[in-house]
């Protein structure tokens, strides 16, 4: 009897070690063929096979000998991304933060620089200023054999992601933009983009797999001028369109508020809604001639100093926020609830989510979460979408 090789099945399991050993080597470290093969159960000629395709690729190189406890043997050569291999570009755009940096593959931070006020005016002076920046960095490693390999920018918005199309950017007063497609016109390369929350998202996924080698589920909730959210579950991102809005427009549920008062979430937590009330019933003063950034960031400064009634106001929205993160958790039940934004630099409001969340945790008897702070910067964000796409992309081709 003799038996015939599925050499289909024998490839899609070549494809996926090879995809294992990239997730292995994004950590930035030298790893060694035998610790490969040990930790994904796999032959040492196996994995010297597959660590020899990526090579060629130019994906990874063999960096030879290092010293080792052996006394005796051949010591072992380590592989590690090739960091020479090309860049990769991010890009950040908010009413808080501007900027661009370029890292190498593994994430070293190559290049970074915040967009000039005068040139972010305009999505055409922006992206000018990125294709500038890009080529002239580009022109001075030209020495260099590496290549721009990719580009990814978050916004603060609402934009179609099929298209590309920012529908509304309200802080940047942006609206009806193609920023892809003005970015793609300034740089020869794979362009992606996504909304902030998103990006955050992503970020903590990639940092939890590069740390732990598990794919947990998030929940991440943005709070800066308006409020965001992202959800990744079951190894994706759910999409609902381009709109990290969504859920500011949910209906509140609160011990605080009388059924009949049905207020949208971004009414009471959103950023413009904490100004709204500090100037109502706090009397702060806000900054006609300043950007709203700049008015929320004094703000926040106000009530880490030690203001009484500032914390009030954040300590109000923020037990409103984590009462209602439970309701809005119990379908999913995420591995963790990120909270980010500029909003939980000040401790009353993170401490008083927490508290809300916990509390209605215990009123229902029941926990399935742990609740994390991102200290991700937004330009941190982009970074890990560039390098997600690069590698979703290194993984495709070299399976081809």
């Amino acid at each position: 009897m003799s038996f015939k090789i599925n050499r289909p099945h024998l490839t899609e399991i070549r494809d996926k070690n090879k995809v294992a050993i990239l997730g292995m080597l994004r950590s930035g470290a030298a790893i060694s063929r035998p610790e490969i093969a040990e930790s994904l159960n796999l032959s040492l000629m196996s994995v010297s096979r597959l660590v020899k395709e990526l090579v060629n690729e130019g994906i990874c190189r063999s960096d030879g000998e290092r010293s080792s406890n052996r006394v005796l043997g051949r010591r072992p050569s380590f592989v590690s991304l090739n960091t020479d291999h090309g860049w990769v570009v991010a890009v950040c755009l908010s009413a808080f933060s501007k900027a661009i940096s370029i890292i190498d593959v593994a994430g070293n931070k190559r290049f970074e620089a915040s967009i000039p006020e005068d040139k972010s005016k305009t999505p055409e002076g922006a992206t000018r200023f990125i294709g500038k920046t890009v080529k002239s960095f580009l022109t001075t490693h030209r020495n260099n054999s590496g290549k721009l390999l990719g580009c990814a920018v978050v916004v603060a918005g609402q934009f179609d992601i099929k298209s590309g199309v920012l529908l509304s950017a309200p802080l940047l007063n942006w609206s009806g933009i193609n920023i892809q497609k003005l970015i793609e016109e300034e740089l020869p390369c794979e362009i992606v983009v996504d909304n902030i929350a998103n990006a955050l998202c992503i970020s903590h996924v990639d940092n939890i797999q590069i740390r732990t080698a598990k794919t947990p589920n998030i929940l991440l909730v943005h709070v800066a001028a308006g409020m965001g959210a992202s959800l990744f579950i079951n190894n994706q991102l759910v999409r609902r369109g381009g709109d990290e809005g969504w859920i500011g427009h949910l209906k509140i549920q609160s011990s605080k508020r009388k059924p009949d008062e049905k207020l949208s979430l971004s009414a009471v937590v959103s950023g413009r809604a904490l100004i709204d009330n500090l100037a109502k019933h706090k009397n702060f003063e806000i900054d006609q001639g300043a950007d709203f950034a700049s008015n929320f960031k004094r703000a926040i400064d106000e009530t880490n100093s030690g203001n009484k009634g500032f914390s009030e106001v954040f300590e109000d929205a923020g037990k409103t926020l984590g009462e209602n993160l439970f309701v809005l958790s119990a379908s999913s039940q995420p591995d963790f609830l990120v909270l980010a934004g500029p909003a939980f630099n000040t401790t009353p409001f993170e401490e008083s989510v927490r508290k809300g969340f916990e509390q209605a945790s215990e009123d229902a008897n029941q926990r399935w979460t742990s609740i994390q702070v991102s200290r991700h910067s937004y330009l941190d964000a982009a970074e890990s979408m560039a390098l997600r796409k690069y590698f979703c992309r290194a993984q495709k081709s070299s399976s081809l």
